[in-house]
């Protein structure tokens, strides 16, 4: 277990260099280190931490592989629900073609490789942050990770100002504003954990004062960095997301404090939920544009047009994962161009790729996970700071896949599904179990 750990360290902590490199060849090399890690994992994992991890695993096994078998549904050539761009491929060709519902075999089936990848980091990280030595690396690798994209994200932006030619991809940048707001939600648990270690370190004599303080400072120094990469680089809807994980961490650790029943949660959770509601609905863009996109304000209006114009026109059961690069220049005007990075949101991207029904599956199960997590924070002792920042990142991430792309990109996507994960992992007390 050791080497599991030590290798998924190593891969969160080279999420920045993923993210420089971001491409086919690193989804490969993460595919690859993934599955090496899960084959130790195989080898090394103790009995009772596997009954554990079953026991958390499999109430959401089914969940989590419902897009999975979607996305290989849509790229089988079982000719149901073929998409029409099958009958002008077989009319080109002279031959008949058996259609699938992806308009591009290929590009799904390297979605459904990059999802299937990173169950297994989530995975990877559940079964190493079992125990709970091996889960403050993995939290403080995170917070590692995120401080260093932060950083690199603010010298983009100082240098970038003066040198537009150095500006970075669109998925490039919208992936270090998503790190960065993962980040504060990130270091804020680490230095709730930090806080508590300190307060209860005379029932630990091992503990020592002046590393706890120096981790504080350290938790103290990543918040800044990802607070002042998300004040160059984040318009303020985002800013509004990190907001809501932020205020998550602190609402735990508020009602955790002052021991508030029932009635005190909901007097808590209800103003948050009231001021999204009246967000959405005060946003202009309501009426005049798809759900999806009504918060995509950093995407150019080009890319906002042809979006809009796809979504009035693709089916219900989606064109198939990974393909909105390959129909969006059949629905842009002859001298727009399409970024790399796809749709403008991620909500877009799976509303148009896999369907709406399917994008409803996705937002209720996330919100049913962020509702599991934070009553598990609510319901644990002195470890409650996992799930703590697991529900958090997920509600920052909720909102911000309505805003950009960024978690389409193979760093942050690293960086969130390890936390998810770990949060699993540290939502019960394995004492419970034995």
């Amino acid at each position: 277990m050791l080497n599991a750990r030590l290798i998924l360290v190593a891969l969160i902590c080279a999420s920045p260099a993923v993210l420089l490199f971001d491409g086919p060849i690193a989804h490969g090399l993460v595919a690859g280190v993934a599955v090496g890690g899960m084959l130790i994992l195989l080898r090394t994992m103790r009995p009772g931490e596997t009954t554990f991890l079953v026991s958390i695993a499999r109430p959401v096994a089914l969940l989590v592989a419902v897009p999975a078998l979607w996305m290989l549904i849509q790229a089988l050539p079982l000719g149901v629900l073929a998409h029409p761009i099958w009958n002008s491929a077989e009319a080109a060709v002279g031959h008949s073609i058996t259609g699938a519902i992806s308009i591009d075999i290929g590009a799904s089936v390297m979605a459904l490789g990059q999802y299937l990848t990173l169950i297994a980091i989530v995975v990877w990280s559940a079964a190493v942050a079992v125990e709970r030595q091996r889960a403050e690396w993995i939290l403080f690798s995170l917070m590692v990770a995120t401080a260093l994209i932060a950083l690199t994200a603010v010298v983009t932006e100082l240098i970038g100002s003066t040198a537009p030619s150095a500006a970075p991809a669109l998925l490039a940048r919208m992936q270090g504003v998503d790190c960065a707001a993962m980040g504060v939600v990130i270091a804020g648990a680490t230095a709730v954990r930090t806080l508590e270690r300190y307060e209860t370190r005379r029932a630990s004599p091992d503990r020592s004062v002046p590393i706890l303080i120096g981790t504080f400072v350290a938790c103290a120094a990543a918040l800044a960095i990802c607070l002042a990469a998300l004040a160059l680089g984040a318009k303020a809807n985002v800013l509004v997301a990190t907001g809501y994980g932020a205020a998550g961490v602190a609402a735990v650790v508020f009602i955790r404090r002052l021991g508030f029943g029932p009635w005190g949660i909901l007097a808590v959770v209800l103003p948050g939920v009231a001021l999204a509601a009246f967000l959405v609905a005060s946003n202009p863009a309501l009426g005049t544009k798809n759900f999806s996109l009504i918060f995509a304000t950093h995407a150019p209006e080009s890319l906002l047009g042809t979006t809009q114009r796809i979504l009035a026109d693709v089916p219900l059961w989606g064109i198939g994962a990974g393909t909105f690069s390959a129909i969006a220049p059949i629905y842009s005007n002859i001298d727009e161009s399409i970024p790399m990075s796809g749709a403008p949101t991620v909500a877009a991207a799976a509303a148009i790729e896999l369907g709406s029904p399917l994008l409803w599956f996705i937002l209720i199960t996330t919100i049913g996970a962020i509702v599991v997590l934070f009553r598990a924070a609510l319901q644990r002792g002195r470890d409650s700071f996992y799930p703590t920042a697991g529900a958090s990142c997920l509600l920052t991430l909720l909102f911000l896949g309505f805003m950009n792309v960024g978690l389409l990109g193979m760093a942050a996507a690293i960086i969130a599904a390890a936390t998810v994960g770990l949060a699993f992992a540290q939502s019960k007390s394995r004492s419970v179990h034995r």
